[in-house]
């Protein structure tokens, strides 16, 4: 890859740490549950977690048409895809899971995280590790009652592997009819989370807003996004304008609505996991993606070190649901200084970095092998 090429995907990369980022902060709030001392941290910080998810979806559809366009063929496409979702996953399990096993030799508490105690002290079916090895919908392990489900909890691995599944057919629609397949997409979506809702009341699945199919029209956003840039430049003056407009009336709405509710924060209120927050994402989405492009465009030097982080963007997104889920069960977090936190945080953020640039040093030789295999 040549510097131009580069300098043109510099502010993807920017995008894609930044949607990492907020997961992790998202993840990070959730050992606060049970703290009352940090409600209002929790209530303004949990939802970066879901921004973030909003915009990694719309960031995995803006780079499909042109992947579609490299690949010699569908089974291509689909071989890269499946090779680029599955191994880094892959290896994260299998080296946690042995980790967590040795760890468990002086912890016992810890090895109970290890998918491998679940399946070959508890559950009686080793055969769910190898299962638990792929990417699949957490919601379904919760619906079934099978083991391993925090383990496997990267759910947006397996949404991925569906929207990767759909792709060549949603870019055949968008460019006939944009408009109609987003609409379609919001339609299916917001279907999908009302049929199902009643099971999330019920705890027997996550949330609806989990499932595959319900996350299409972020999918098809950034679709749409790449294969019509060129419009979107040429009417960038007027579009940012609107955007813009649209983004602070629906927000002013939604925040009005929720005023009566405990220690409403626009944040939390803007993004909360079910379809009317579709009405801001797109339009906030389209917002990062031109402020990422300018800063990259104003401030190129500093940003490159912040953007080579996206190369451990999928280990890391993968990595920090683990090391969390631990972690939480692990501290008092009622103990907690206040400085405690923000300490915590950023050696938590360290271990996520250092653990996934480590763990892809394992998976990226995997991946450059079976790349090469025809």
């Amino acid at each position: 890859m040549d510097l131009s090429e580069k300098k043109k995907i510099a502010w993807l990369d920017t995008i894609r740490v930044f949607a990492s980022f907020a997961v992790i902060v998202g993840h990070y709030m959730t050992c606060f549950d049970n703290f009352t001392g940090f409600d209002n941290m929790r209530f303004i910080f949990f939802p970066a977690g879901n921004i973030g998810v909003f915009v990694f979806f719309i960031l995995s559809g803006y780079l499909i048409p042109a992947s579609l366009e490299r690949s010699k063929s569908l089974w291509d496409f689909y071989r890269k895809k499946l090779i680029r979702v599955v191994v880094p996953f892959t290896v994260t399990y299998v080296v946690l899971g042995a980790i967590l096993m040795l760890i468990g030799l002086l912890q016992p508490s810890i090895a109970m995280f290890s998918p491998f105690q679940h399946a070959i002290y508890q559950s009686g079916t080793p055969w769910g590790i190898i299962f638990a090895m792929f990417p699949v919908d957490v919601n379904l392990f919760k619906f079934f009652d099978w083991p391993l489900a925090w383990f496997v909890g990267e759910w947006f691995m397996g949404v991925l592997l569906f929207l990767f599944l759909i792709a060549p057919l949603l870019n055949k629609m968008i460019r006939r009819a944009p408009i109609a397949t987003l609409a379609v997409s919001i339609v299916i979506a917001t279907a999908t989370f009302y049929a199902f809702e009643d099971l999330a009341l019920q705890g027997r699945i996550v949330t609806p807003w989990w499932f595959p199919i319900a996350r299409i029209p972020e999918f098809v956003f950034g679709m749409i996004l790449f294969t019509y840039k060129d419009f979107l430049k040429t009417h960038r003056k007027k579009l940012l304008p609107a955007a813009e407009i649209w983004t602070v009336i629906v927000g002013v709405i939604f925040y009005i609505s929720y005023a009566d509710l405990p220690c409403p924060t626009i944040i939390f209120r803007l993004f909360p996991i079910e379809p009317r927050s579709l009405l801001i994402v797109l339009s906030a989405t389209y917002l990062i993606f031109e402020f990422a492009n300018w800063l990259n465009e104003k401030f190129p030097k500093p940003l490159a070190c912040f953007n080579d982080f996206s190369d451990i963007s999928y280990m890391a997104m993968i990595i920090q649901h683990v090391v969390l889920n631990i972690f939480s069960h692990e501290f008092d977090f009622e103990e907690f200084h206040t400085i405690g936190p923000p300490v915590m945080f950023v050696l938590i953020v360290i271990t996520i970095v250092y653990g996934s640039q480590v763990l892809k040093k394992f998976s990226d030789p995997v991946e450059q092998w079976l790349m090469k295999r025809k």
